[in-house]
């Protein structure tokens, strides 16, 4: 089982933390009414209702985000979980927040061992994901539960992943370790299919072909135990700042 270094900031926090507010204002919003019919306030005026109202669209804005992290929270664990099959040696780490030039991003997965380093993206978008990686949106579309077909844009996960692996790649060099850098993009949920155009990273579907991946893969370089050892220090210290 390779070596786990846990992150401080995963999307199962922010889940979580959006939720207790999307309670916390939930529970006003039912008090308010409470107050306002036991006591029989009368609120003749419409904006009377107006912090009823705020409290009511904050509610469900903060429920909606915390179902989407948990959603996203959900991806991650099940990518951490193929990543973490890989053998003794290897090393996966979560939530790095990676800064090149004044420029950051917070990865989902680093992975270091023997067959090199990759980032993953891990994705747990369901229905049909359509697009070309040279656009910066992708296209998802989906079923829903009546019946109807509908579609949304994403985010184009190859430019992401490209651009934490030039940062990476930067940072390491410039701390004398001159190594290639993989980007990896792993869809996790089982309900998805991905037709996407001239991508030059890997996308990968279901997750349980995330290990098989890199120990299979034709990789551009081997890293030895010392060259690991030192690269997963390097990252672990930009994980704990």
């Amino acid at each position: 089982m390779a070596n786990f270094h846990k992150g401080r900031n995963n999307l199962g926090g922010k889940a979580n933390r959006n939720l207790i507010a999307g309670l916390i204002f939930s529970i006003l919003v039912i008090t308010s009414f409470y107050i306002i019919f036991s006591q029989h306030i009368q609120m003749n005026e419409w904006y009377s209702f107006l912090p009823v109202m705020i409290f009511m669209v904050l509610a469900s804005y903060f429920v909606k985000r915390g179902v989407i992290f948990r959603f996203g929270a959900k991806g991650e664990n099940l990518g951490l979980a193929q990543a973490l099959k890989l053998p003794e040696g290897y090393h996966v780490f979560t939530n790095v927040t990676i800064s090149y030039q004044n420029y950051s991003q917070e990865t989902d997965l680093i992975i270091v061992g023997m067959k090199g380093i990759y980032i993953v993206e891990v994705k747990n978008h369901n229905g049909k994901i359509v697009g070309d990686a040279e656009n910066s949106e992708w296209t998802q579309l989906k079923v829903g539960r009546g019946g109807g077909r509908y579609s949304k844009k994403i985010n184009n996960p190859v430019k992401q992943v490209k651009g934490q692996v030039y940062k990476l790649s930067k940072y390491l060099k410039e701390n004398g370790i001159n190594v290639w850098v993989e980007g990896i993009i792993l869809f996790t949920n089982e309900d998805v299919s991905v037709n996407v155009q001239n991508s030059s990273i890997p996308i990968l579907f279901p997750a349980k072909r995330l290990s098989h991946y890199i120990l299979t893969c034709k990789n551009r370089q081997y890293l030895n135990k010392n060259l690991i050892s030192k690269v997963a220090e390097m990252i672990e210290s930009v994980q704990k700042k």
